[in-house]
Parts: structure tokens; C-alpha cells; sequence
């Protein structure tokens, strides 16, 4: 009986079939992490005096934009009462220097009293420029937005009482932000300052914004146990994202000219990883070590060339010299 006889006698399996193709692989790193506002692009207001919050107009997480409201103090006695005595020093030293350059005519004051008169005016001005500055001089006093941003920080209530140096909020630009993205520490050596990446929202979907890694950590997170890696989105760039959200970044280390498969051509056992090819009406096995993985499709090296037809559908049923019936 001839082979190809004798072959068609055989059992055969239906399989599926795609061509092994040449093409550039990107090796890359997949790393996750959450967007923040830039701390470079954020600003803090303490208070400057002691007060009372008298009214909130925004809310924690808010947007708003460039001279918008935030909050309504009040002036505490204590506050009030600096302000009030700075005014009267002045008042007194106008006085004293009237009556010292009035004496001065009279020759019954020097030169030199008149001067000194005239530096304690200064000084006492200069103290109620300050309290004025500071806000002591107003009752209440509205704070608004020194530019359009976020809300990133809000700690205080209506009503409570404030003291010098208190946290009153704090102001993120809205379009510059920032994304710590944990990657694994054996892998931290291979990434460097001005490398590509490209951020991508988790849940969103899309093709997210390309950018460059601002900074590698030399330390483990030792909450993740990851080593961060940290991208700096501005401008535009900014636009698909919100603090808070969960992002990808796929960082590009190299790209080279490989044989790809699908991903579902590669099958595994306790050799390792092989595929199928069909070659004159049966599959043969053929060892592979896979690569980077790009679209759906899987670097390869093996006893492969470009054009051969490898099983993607039906592989599982198969052993080698199986004869098949292939649809591409």
C-alpha cells in the first residue's frame, strides 16, 4: 500500500492553521499603579493668623477655577486685637513725631529726637502693614483660588477654630499629575530616566498617552513590595485622567525582527513549550521557546520559518505524525 494510500486510511483531526510570520517584537514590562496630583504642581494654604472657619465653599475632591471661593474665616478676638494694637502704635508715633517737630521749633527738641520719632513711626507702620497682609485687619476674610486646580485637601469643618500655622487645604493642578507605577525589583535595572512608556487607564480602555519615565526608585515599596517607577503626565497628556484612577503603564525595553505565533499555537508539556505545523497532511511537533508577547502573537525560536502553517485550533487533540484536515 502506498503511503499516501495508506494515509488516507489513517483517522484524521480538523485543525485550524495561521502562518508563522517575521515581524518586530517590542520586549516590554507591564506595571500598575494609581494617578496623583504632581506634588510640584500643588500648593498648601495654612492659616496665618487664628480664626474660625466660618463657611465652606467647596467640597474635597471639587474642581475650580482661578478666583472661585473656597472658604470664609473669621478673625479671632485675639487676631483682631493685634491688628487694632498696631493701628494705635501708629496713630501715637504720627503724634509723637508732630509734637517732637513741633518742640524742634521751639528749640526745645534736637535733631536727633525728631529722627528717633521718626524711626518708631517707621516701625509701627511696618507692624501694621504686616497685620494688614495677614488678614488680621478684616473680620472675615474670603480665600480664593489662586489658580484653577482640584481640591486635594480640605481637614477643617465650619466652625472650628484655626490656629497659626493650621492646614486650611491644599490645591492640585488639574492637568498636572503624576503616576507611581510597582514593578518587580529584578526587573528595576533595566529601566532608566527618559525610557518610553505608555500609561494606560485600567478600567477605561484605550490606547492611553505616551510619555517618558521621570524617575526610578532605588528602594521597595514596602507596602507593595514593588519598586516604583514615576511618570509625570502634563498638558494634554493629562486629560484622560483623574487622581485616584487605576492605570497600566507598558514600558518598551527593546524591538527585534523574530517569528511570532498566536498565542494559542503554543502548547506546554513537561518538555517545555511547542506548536504544531502541518506539513504534507500531518502535524508535526516543534520546540519553542517563546518571547515577548505583542498583539496576540508570541516571539518564538525553534526549528520555524516564515510561511509555515502552524495549528491554532484542534492542537490539543494531536500528536506528532497525526494525520489532519486543515482549514486556514
Amino acid at each position: 500500500m502506498s503511503s499516501a494510500l495508506w494515509a488516507a486510511t489513517q483517522p484524521s483531526a480538523l485543525v485550524q492553521t495561521v502562518a508563522v510570520k517575521r515581524q518586530h517584537v517590542n520586549q516590554t514590562i507591564n506595571a500598575f499603579g494609581e494617578v496623583r496630583p504632581d506634588p510640584q504642581s500643588q500648593i498648601t494654604r495654612d492659616a496665618a493668623y487664628a480664626a474660625f472657619v466660618e463657611q465652606l465653599d467647596v467640597t474635597l475632591g471639587q474642581p475650580v477655577h482661578k478666583g472661585d471661593p473656597l472658604l470664609t474665616l473669621r478673625t479671632a478676638p485675639a487676631a483682631r486685637a493685634k491688628y487694632l494694637s498696631a493701628k494705635a502704635q501708629v496713630r501715637f508715633a504720627q503724634k509723637s513725631l508732630a509734637r517732637k517737630k513741633k518742640l524742634l521749633k521751639q528749640r526745645l527738641a534736637t535733631h536727633a529726637d525728631v529722627d528717633a520719632a521718626e524711626q518708631a513711626l517707621a516701625t509701627a507702620q511696618t507692624a501694621l502693614a504686616t497685620q494688614k497682609a495677614l488678614g488680621t485687619g478684616d473680620p472675615t476674610r474670603v480665600i480664593k483660588a489662586p489658580f484653577s486646580g482640584i481640591v486635594s485637601q480640605l481637614p477643617v469643618q465650619p466652625g472650628n477654630e484655626v490656629q497659626t500655622g493650621t492646614r486650611l487645604f491644599q490645591l492640585a493642578k488639574r492637568d498636572s499629575l503624576q503616576v507611581a507605577l510597582g514593578i518587580e525589583p529584578d526587573e528595576a535595572s533595566r529601566v532608566k530616566k527618559g525610557m518610553s512608556i505608555r500609561v494606560i487607564p485600567l478600567f477605561a480602555g484605550g490606547n492611553g498617552v505616551a510619555t517618558q519615565v521621570a524617575r526610578v526608585n532605588a528602594v521597595v515599596d514596602p507596602s507593595t513590595r514593588l519598586v516604583n517607577i514615576v511618570v509625570r503626565l502634563s498638558g494634554q497628556q493629562a486629560q484622560p485622567f483623574l487622581p485616584g484612577m487605576r492605570v497600566k503603564g507598558v514600558l518598551t525595553l527593546a524591538s527585534q525582527s523574530q517569528l511570532t505565533v498566536p498565542r494559542s499555537a503554543v502548547l506546554h508539556d513537561n518538555h517545555g513549550d511547542y506548536v504544531f505545523i502541518v506539513h504534507n497532511g500531518a502535524a508535526h511537533r516543534v520546540n519553542v521557546k517563546t518571547g515577548a508577547e505583542n498583539d496576540g502573537r508570541l516571539g518564538v525560536n525553534g526549528a520555524l520559518k516564515a510561511g509555515q502553517q502552524v495549528v491554532v485550533k484542534g492542537n490539543y487533540e494531536l500528536s506528532d505524525g497525526m494525520a489532519v484536515r486543515s482549514r486556514s
